[in-house]
């Protein structure tokens, strides 16, 4: 309750701020020429992406061992989540050539979306906004990453409404059961493919048993994490700056090898699982006021963003509004974890913004940021 009384808090703020009109993006992208894919890039970028594909599946493969998938996955999970060995994991290379599939599956589906709000997507349009997003899907589902594929869904989600804003248009009750479809749908997948990534703990729970405890659970384990700390300070910023951290052990600081991954817990005989939101990260690391002063820079980079592009006119700043629906993931995913300051906050987010510059400035051959 307190951290969403901040961030509502910081949204008239920054309202105030930045503008106060209504927005009439819809307009703006009937106005302006349909987004334009350059095939010759696309076809390129689509043999590159299955090539990519084919190189994590080979390192999962390699790192897990013998067996069926569920098996092989289960096995590279525990090996890369819970151990700190640095060569039982994935080539560097190919974690960052991991990049580039995720970067066309955000620009390509924005292009879809945006050429289908001005009724003139074309088969290529479609063809491979498809393929693309494919591609990153079954990559995710590979490294056992669901989380990648519920983020994507939510930007796309985001790139639809928002470019569909209009001051003279209110379906605010037609959205909501949209989203609430969506949301039901995804919850589905979600559950169908637990043990494809390799959750065969929970072979035998129910669809209800097994999503309340990723909606609910982390409400309940952050309260008991809070009774029950179980958290070494030895490192500061341990939770919070994970990617940061890794950057500094990178350039030679003697920074010790730890387990990333969060324990499990277990109330009243049920497994809850290791999701606590993303006020656990803060709080371990920096007490409550920590958590007041994290949550209000998150709720501060999240509003300005998205409110400075609205005053400057999103369909002005594509790139940076497709950069923009990446990022969000940090907002839907907030209940789980901390993806602003434990991933984007990174030397890996500056190697993101460079491709995304140059990948649309490909697919599309022109770029105004």
């Amino acid at each position: 309750m307190g951290g969403a009384i901040i961030f509502i808090s910081i949204v008239y703020l920054v309202t105030i701020l930045v503008t106060n009109k209504a927005t009439d993006n819809y307009s703006a992208v009937i106005e302006l020429p349909k987004v334009n894919i350059n095939v010759s890039v696309s076809i390129f970028l689509v043999i590159l992406n299955f090539l990519i594909l084919y190189l994590n599946y080979k390192s999962v493969k390699s790192i897990g061992g013998d067996g069926n998938w569920a098996q092989t996955i289960e096995a590279y999970r525990a090996i890369t989540s819970y151990g700190t060995d640095p060569t039982m994991n994935i080539p560097g290379y190919i974690q960052q050539l991991q990049k580039i599939p995720t970067v066309c599956a955000y620009i390509y589906s924005f292009i879809l979306i945006f050429n289908v709000i001005k009724d003139r997507a074309s088969k290529k349009d479609w063809f491979f906004s498809i393929i693309n997003t494919l591609i990153f899907i079954l990559m995710s589902i590979i490294l056992s990453n669901r989380l990648n594929i519920l983020g994507i869904v939510g930007t796309i989600i985001v790139y639809y409404f928002v470019l569909k804003q209009s001051k003279f248009s209110n379906q605010n009750v037609r959205n909501l059961f949209k989203l609430l479809g969506i949301f039901v749908i995804l919850m589905i997948f979600f559950y169908s493919i637990r043990l494809l990534v390799g959750r065969s703990g929970s072979a035998n729970s129910s669809f209800l048993d097994y999503i309340t405890m990723y909606v609910g659970g982390p409400v309940k384990l952050f309260d008991m994490f809070i009774m029950n700390p179980i958290h070494d300070s030895a490192i500061w910023g341990k939770e919070t700056f994970v990617s940061l951290i890794g950057t500094f052990r990178d350039f030679g600081i003697n920074i010790p090898l730890y387990i990333q991954h969060k324990e499990f817990r277990i109330y009243n005989g049920i497994e809850l699982g290791n999701v606590y939101s993303a006020y656990r990260n803060w709080f371990a690391d920096f007490g409550i006021c920590g958590v007041i002063t994290l949550q209000s820079l998150f709720a501060i980079f999240y509003n300005f963003y998205y409110y400075f592009l609205q005053k400057k006119g999103v369909t002005n700043h594509k790139l940076a509004f497709i950069i923009y629906g990446y990022m969000a993931e940090g907002i839907f995913l907030h209940p789980i974890d901390d993806w602003l300051f434990s991933i984007y906050l990174s030397v890996g987010m500056i190697i993101y913004l460079l491709l995304f510059f140059l990948l649309y400035n490909l697919i599309t051959k022109k770029v105004k940021f």
